[in-house]
């Protein structure tokens, strides 16, 4: 399955990468069964999918809307496209976005 994270900044959400297992995707505590979709199918899909969901060789292609938190990214995000595609059959999606570091923790002495 090809994965497209179409990602866009929010102050407070904060997406977990969606969860592929064959022709299932989890996502934001919903599971989407896309096996009964058959080749050369192009469908309109509902958020949190953009656009439509297609079937091309065999293959499913889906984009998902993705909000990453201001609040833990690095202001600057990658504008290459390529970046945010997975081809990913089973398993969780890599998160595209660069984060801020951890602040350190102050231990008391």
């Amino acid at each position: 399955m090809v994965i497209t994270l179409a990602e866009k900044s929010h102050n407070e959400i904060d997406d977990t990468p969606p969860v592929v297992n064959g022709e299932l995707i989890t996502y934001r505590g919903e599971t989407y069964d896309l096996t009964d979709l058959p080749n050369g199918a192009e469908v309109e899909a509902d958020e949190p999918f953009v656009g439509k969901i297609t079937r091309v060789n065999g293959v499913i292609h889906a984009t998902l809307r993705y909000f990453y938190s201001t609040e833990t990214a690095e202001p600057e995000q990658s504008t290459d496209v390529n970046d945010y595609i997975f081809d990913i059959e089973s398993g969780e999606c890599p998160c595209p976005i660069k984060r801020k570091p951890e602040p350190v923790k102050e231990t008391p002495e």
